[in-house]
């Protein structure tokens, strides 16, 4: 990325109750490398400000408050953003570099980022244990009820939360087939129609140059 093309974007689906985690790294070419003998201490952060913004897409079912949008600033080369928002819905996910103030040039920055769902937020909380909005009394109990879960019933949790995951995809692929499909029989009525009007147009235009040349001729006395 360079000041021709500051900002990059690209579009999830942010399920209900769930978390995006976007793991980032910012790629330097200049890493260990030596200059005269000395490693060079350049950051790709020391002329360059990084920065994510995620927010929900035009006309995504998504609501559009405050609270699903959110913008970090990067202070360190690799690392990982979690998002929770409200509701469920295609998001646009941007990664945008600027002036330092103080700087005259911005760096050029290689940067590489994935998304990640990362499970249902009730039973995340519930995992948890929701420490910092319960007494310390709560958390105790429930620290003392986590030890006693045995193994299974973890793996069982996160089946249920990779489960919930799939089927919320298998929606949203199920959606996107039926807008295809309405797409397709929309094209399909439009190819029907264009060969015939074509045709119409083309008897006309026969009929009316065969009918003007036969008047030139009567007009002249040929026929």
């Amino acid at each position: 990325m360079d000041m021709r093309n500051p900002e990059k974007c690209v579009m999830a689906y942010y399920p209900q109750d769930t978390k995006l985690d976007v793991l980032y790294e910012i790629l330097d070419p200049k890493k260990d490398k030596l200059s005269l003998g000395v490693k060079i201490a350049d950051s790709p952060l020391s002329q360059t400000k990084v920065s994510f913004t995620i927010h929900p897409a035009p006309h995504s079912t998504m609501p559009n408050v405050p609270e699903n949008k959110m913008r970090q600033d990067l202070a360190q080369t690799e690392g990982v953003i979690s998002y929770k928002g409200v509701g469920e819905g295609k998001v646009h996910i941007c990664v945008r570099i600027d002036e330092i103030p103080g700087r005259k040039y911005i760096k050029p920055a290689l940067i590489a980022f994935r998304v990640k769902e990362s499970g249902d937020l009730a039973l995340e909380d519930e995992a948890n244990g929701g420490a910092g909005l319960q007494s310390p009394e709560d958390v105790q109990a429930q620290s003392a009820a986590k030890q006693h879960l045995s193994e299974m019933e973890r793996i069982l949790n996160k089946m249920i939360r990779d489960a919930n995951l799939l089927l919320k995809n298998a929606d949203l692929i199920k959606n996107d087939e039926a807008e295809f499909h309405k797409q397709s029989e929309e094209m399909n009525a439009a190819c029907r129609w264009w060969p015939m009007m074509h045709i119409i147009v083309l008897l006309v235009m026969g009929f009316t140059q065969a009918n003007h040349v036969l008047q030139f001729f009567k007009s002249k006395h040929m026929i």
